[in-house]
């Protein structure tokens, strides 16, 4: 979606001009021609990130369709447009992708220990506990298992990025847990992630060191 530059700069157009601008406009502010500008659009259009309305006129003819990006309230979009460039990036520039994604998961994980879930005494069950925590706050829904050796996953808050490059997005998963798992010094290791066992089912396979 947003490994297109000039999608992004088509994007930040709109969000920068304040007021509805219409498809002329936009292409001169971006240096594009029109036809590509309501390429994008469209694309844009579909997922959320501007919205189309026609030209309130009186005078005759066709009113224009001016675009405008709505307010993000909750934020959720502009993260959803951070994982999507990540997710583009690491697909188009990572020689293995997987193990770069790993890597880039495992810093989340060890800075969410360090700054939000430290523990004073670290046992097998604390530290799986914790990494539910952390996945929990993702919105994950996590449920560990009575055995303990795997941590099913029964939503995934990047659905749509994970079915489309799971070596990226599932491999940033694992690498959360593999990260906080080693941050904390625990006596268990996060062996692999299992995608879309179930359609609303992933599965973290655990094991001890």
């Amino acid at each position: 979606m947003f490994a297109d530059v000039s999608r992004v700069a088509v994007l930040e157009a709109v969000r920068g001009a304040g007021r509805p601008m219409a498809v002329r406009e936009i292409a001169e502010a971006v240096g594009l021609h029109a036809n590509t500008v309501r390429a994008h659009l469209a694309l844009l259009a579909e997922r959320g990130y501007v919205v189309g309305a026609a030209e309130d006129r009186e005078r005759p003819g066709r009113p224009r369709l001016l675009y405008t990006a709505p307010p993000d309230r909750d934020e959720k979009r502009n993260y959803r447009l951070l994982a999507e460039t990540l997710v583009a990036y690491l697909a188009e520039h990572s020689g293995d992708r997987t193990a770069a994604a790993i890597a880039a998961g495992r810093v989340y994980g060890e800075r969410a220990v360090r700054q939000e879930h430290p523990l004073a005494e670290v046992t097998g069950e604390a530290a799986v506990r914790t990494v539910v925590e952390i996945l929990d706050d993702i919105g994950f829904e996590p449920r560990r298992s009575a055995d303990g050796r795997r941590v099913d996953l029964h939503r995934c808050p990047f659905r749509e990025l994970a079915e489309s490059s799971p070596e990226v997005v599932c491999g940033v998963h694992l690498g959360i847990m593999r990260g906080a798992l080693a941050e904390l010094g625990a006596p268990v290791e996060a062996v692999n992630l299992e995608p879309f066992v179930e359609p609303d089912r992933c599965v973290a396979n655990l094991r001890a060191r």
